[in-house]
This record gives C-alpha cells, sequence and structure tokens, in this order.
C-alpha cells in the first residue's frame, strides 16, 4: 500500500515543482519588459560638450602683428686712418659718449716722422724755387752784356775784314776774330735759352709744391685722426682692437651708434596695408618688456621688394626703454570696418563658423576680413550672415561637420 502511494506521488510531485517554476520566471520578466516601455531614447549621451558665444557685430580695426627691428637711425664704423699700433682705448662697450670725447689712441711716433720727413722735402722744394728765381733774374741782367758782348764782336769782325782787304790785317786777326763773335753768340743763346725754361722749370715745382702740400696735408690729418674722438653723442656698440695690438689702414676700431636717434623698421606684405594717403592715420603698439609703446608710422618705402615693403615706426613720445637690434612684437591698426568679431578658435579653415542649433552643428559660410589681438587672444573679424543673438561654436572640434549632435555647457 504504501510503495503504491510513493509511486503516484512522485509525478505530482515533479508537475507542481515545474508549474511553480513557470509562475516564477513569469513573474519576474513582466517587469522586465514594462522597464523596457518606459525607457526613453537618448542621443546625447555620447556628443560632446561645448561652450558657445555670441558674434560681436560692430565696426572694429583690423591689426597687422609685426615683427620690427628696433635700431639706430645713425651709426658708424670708425677705421684707422694709417697702419700704427693701438696706444690706449678710453671707453668700453655699451657706455655713453658726448660728441667730441677721445674714444682710441694710436701710435703716433710714425705719423709724426711722416710728417716731418714731408715737411723736409717743402722746404728743399721752396729752395730750389728761390734758386730758380734768382738765377732766372741773373740770367735776364745778363742777357744785355751778352748781347753787347756779340754786337761788340760783330763790329771787330767788320774792322778786320775791311782792313783785310786793304791787306792792312792778317787772316790769324780776322780768325780770332770771327771766333770770339761765334763764342759769344752761343753764350747769348744758352742765355736766352735759359732764360725760356724759366717759365717750364717753375711749373714743374709748383706741380711738386702741389703734391707735397696734398701729402702734408693728409699726414698732418692723419697725425691729429690718431686720437680717434666721437663724432657724435652716442652709445659704444662694439670694440675691435685692444691696446698694443696693430691696426691696419681702413681696418675697423670700434662701432658708435646714436640710441637717442631710433627707430622701428617692419616688413610687411604691400597688398595688407590700405592705400598711402591712409598710412598716416595709423596708429601702433610696441610690446616691450617694460610695457606697451604707443608709437607711430613715420614712413615706408616708396618701392615694394618682392610683394613687401619696409615700415619705419619712431615712438610717439619720450625715448623707449629698448634693446637695439632685437625684434619686437607690433600690433598696428588699420582702418575700421564693419564685421563680426569672433574668436579664433570658432573658425575652421578660413572659411566657416558652427552655428549651434537645437544642439546641431549648423555650418556658416564666411569671410574673413582681418584679426585683432587682445592680451594674448586673437580674434577674426569675419562677414557672414548671423545675427547678434546667434550661438557659434566656440569650442574647438578636430571633428566639426555639419549636423554633428553636441551639448552645450552654458545651456
Amino acid at each position: 500500500m504504501s510503495s503504491r502511494w510513493v509511486r503516484w506521488s512522485l509525478p505530482l510531485v515533479v508537475l507542481g515543482a515545474g508549474v511553480a517554476g513557470a509562475l516564477w520566471m513569469n513573474d519576474t520578466s513582466e517587469p522586465s519588459t514594462d522597464n523596457t516601455a518606459e525607457a526613453e531614447p537618448q542621443p546625447l549621451v555620447d556628443a560632446p560638450t561645448v561652450a558657445t558665444v555670441r558674434p560681436d557685430t560692430g565696426r572694429w580695426s583690423p591689426q597687422l602683428m609685426l615683427y620690427p627691428r628696433y635700431q639706430s637711425r645713425q651709426s658708424v664704423v670708425l677705421t684707422s686712418p694709417v697702419a700704427a699700433n693701438v696706444e690706449s682705448v678710453e671707453v668700453a662697450v655699451g657706455q655713453s659718449v658726448e660728441a667730441g670725447a677721445v674714444l682710441l689712441q694710436l701710435d703716433a711716433d710714425a705719423l709724426q716722422r711722416q710728417v716731418t720727413q714731408l715737411e723736409a722735402q717743402r722746404s728743399e722744394l721752396a729752395s730750389r724755387s728761390r734758386l730758380e728765381q734768382s738765377q732766372y733774374q741773373s740770367d735776364q741782367a745778363a742777357l744785355v752784356i751778352e748781347q753787347n758782348l756779340v754786337a761788340i764782336a760783330q763790329r771787330s769782325v767788320d774792322r778786320l775784314q775791311n782792313l783785310a782787304r786793304q791787306n792792312l790785317s792778317s787772316a790769324a786777326d780776322l780768325e780770332a776774330a770771327e771766333r770770339t763773335l761765334q763764342n759769344q753768340r752761343l753764350a747769348l743763346q744758352q742765355r736766352e735759352l735759359a732764360i725760356a725754361r724759366y717759365d717750364d722749370v717753375e711749373q714743374q715745382l709748383a706741380a711738386q709744391r702741389d703734391q707735397l702740400d696734398s701729402q702734408l696735408e693728409q699726414a698732418r690729418d692723419n697725425l691729429n685722426e690718431a686720437t680717434i674722438t666721437a663724432p657724435f653723442a652716442g652709445r659704444i656698440a662694439s670694440l675691435e682692437v685692444r691696446p698694443g695690438t696693430e691696426a691696419g689702414t681702413g681696418s675697423a676700431l670700434l662701432t658708435l651708434v646714436n640710441d637717442q636717434d631710433t627707430e622701428w623698421v617692419a616688413w610687411v606684405a604691400a597688398s595688407a596695408l590700405p592705400e598711402v594717403d591712409a598710412l598716416s592715420s595709423l596708429t601702433a603698439v610696441v610690446e616691450t618688456d617694460a610695457g606697451s609703446i604707443p608709437v607711430e608710422l613715420r614712413q615706408r618705402d616708396p618701392v615694394a621688394d618682392r610683394g613687401s615693403v619696409r615700415l619705419y615706426f619712431e615712438a610717439e613720445n619720450e625715448q623707449p626703454r629698448a634693446t637695439l637690434n632685437r625684434t619686437y612684437s607690433l600690433r598696428l591698426d588699420l582702418p575700421a570696418i564693419q564685421a563680426h568679431r569672433v574668436p579664433d578658435a570658432s573658425v575652421y579653415a578660413n572659411e566657416s563658423v558652427y552655428r549651434v542649433v537645437d544642439n546641431r552643428l549648423e555650418r556658416v559660410q564666411i569671410r574673413v576680413l582681418g584679426e585683432q589681438f587682445d592680451q594674448g587672444r586673437v580674434w577674426r573679424l569675419i562677414e557672414a550672415d548671423l545675427n547678434p543673438d546667434d550661438r557659434l561654436l566656440g569650442t574647438r572640434l578636430q571633428q566639426a561637420a555639419d549636423g554633428l549632435a553636441v551639448k552645450v555647457s552654458d545651456q
């Protein structure tokens, strides 16, 4: 009896367990189905978070960022007038000097000897000239005597010829008289030649005198220039020699610059500048270690060099505290234009910006008109179909595209 009950009850237990498991599974699956039905789609879950900016519309002055060189308008390299040893150097690099101050002294002994030799040659030449003049005066006085002697000799020959025709004189006496006449004529000819050559000799002496005077003047100038002085007030930029070194003729000794007459010189593309008539109204600022310095455009080169021109700026007020021959940054303000001003990060490929509409990017074509630089930030001046209340993408995205979903952080 008991075994029969066990045989019939076991299938019932198994069936009951199966029904209970099915009921439990049915109860647990229904809530999951309900949650799925109630869940809403989340399209911005993976969208990048961005900031937006509004275009600043108005009249803005485009700026050019230039890098001018600060330099002196007046600079000179002083050279050695002759080959000489450097006796002393009276200044140091960076030292300020006044006009006429002694900078350097060359050894003047050799220069003094040259002046002495030329002065001696000049004195000798003057003596020769005086001797020639005395001889000329003597020849002129002797010319009259020579002419009288020739006349006397001629009369003696004439008298002896008459006597010879009368057989009253010998042939020897006549030959002697004729020989005396020829000698007197030769002496007269030599005297006349000496007088005639005086002008040529004097011209030669005058030419030699002029040449010596020129050499003597140069030698005296060299002697005076052995003391090298400052041609203008300025600052010593470099020294090429030291005491005891030998300086050749024309070799560089030192460089002097006028640090009070300075300018900034910058190159800029000619196409980036307005008309020449508008240049005088432009303003600019140079950034230095001591701060910003307002400068004004003084002039520009009239001719472009390979598409670029040089601009010359000078400080508006006092002498700037800047380092010569150093390059600085300069912001040049161009004439104002009507434009939208947006951050540089908002402009893509210089041809578009993105407007954020309903958390999606909308591409807007633009035309870049210029740039502005403010406290280290770069702004773009653009022309585009924008409204003042438009919200533009302000965060730089690598994969910005039309229709891209974004989350706006400043909403």
